[in-house]
């Protein structure tokens, strides 16, 4: 039996009464490890670099093996950027290799570096015409109901990558998830974690890892999901927040 478990934090209370947002975490957990994840992503909002927690919202809810899908891990490449403006050229390039418009890449940019307080999910934006999709203001759209096939593989065979932090591992089944969803066709995203500088585009199957996305001590991030349209809003969003998937390393 699996266990979808998600954990939100927030410092100077509950996000939808104004306060900052510090964590979030998604798994999908046996019974027997129940217990030890619970306790972790309680000690990753209370430890944060960002801050210590004073919110701390939990959902554990039983999910039934006939709804879950399995799908592949998407490939990796690395992508050593000089500066941040290198990193930022290279990550529109991987967008429109993919078919997304300058004008959607470009409104991609500029949504993440104007925020002035960072969202707790992404920003849905038309693939061609830039223009936002969703409607969820500040919240964004919550990816959820995720984890590794074989999360002791995945440990296993990163480890030897020497990615031995939870940063790429949690990237990568978040992003191979969304670029499952139906007429998403790629990800621009980078961390509001201060001192980690690593974002990311996902497209064309392939997550391309880029090692200089923000300035470092900024805790300034977002995500942005590319989506060619027509396209069922609500069900698209179902997906992403609430269809149980695990990302199989071996497919």
């Amino acid at each position: 039996m699996l266990y979808s478990i998600r954990m939100r934090s927030a410092q100077g209370g509950a996000h939808e009464h104004g306060g900052h947002h510090i964590s979030g975490a998604e798994r999908l957990i046996t019974t027997q490890d129940l217990t030890t994840i619970t306790e972790n992503l309680i000690q990753r909002a209370l430890t944060h670099e960002k801050g210590r927690a004073d919110f701390i919202r939990l959902t554990i809810e039983e999910v039934k093996p006939k709804d879950i899908i399995t799908i592949p891990m998407l490939k990796m490449e690395t992508y050593t950027a000089i500066n941040v403006s290198d990193g930022h050229k290279n990550a529109c390039e991987f967008l429109a290799n993919a078919g997304i418009s300058k004008i959607a890449i470009d409104s991609a940019m500029s949504s993440l570096l104007s925020l002035q307080e960072n969202m707790r999910g992404a920003i849905l934006i038309d693939a061609t015409t830039g223009k936002r999709l969703d409607n969820t203001g500040m919240r964004g759209i919550r990816v959820s109901r995720m984890d590794f096939k074989d999360t002791l593989q995945a440990k296993k065979h990163f480890d030897e990558l020497g990615y031995t932090d939870n940063h790429v591992q949690e990237a990568l089944v978040l992003a191979s998830k969304v670029l499952s969803a139906p007429n998403v066709v790629g990800e621009l995203c980078w961390s509001d974690d201060p001192n980690y500088i690593i974002g990311y585009v996902s497209a064309n199957n392939i997550y391309h890892r880029i090692t200089k996305m923000k300035p470092l001590h900024s805790s300034q991030g977002g995500r942005v999901f590319f989506v060619k349209t027509p396209v069922d809003i609500t069900a698209l969003q179902n997906y992403l927040e609430r269809q149980p998937v695990l990302v199989d390393i071996n497919l």
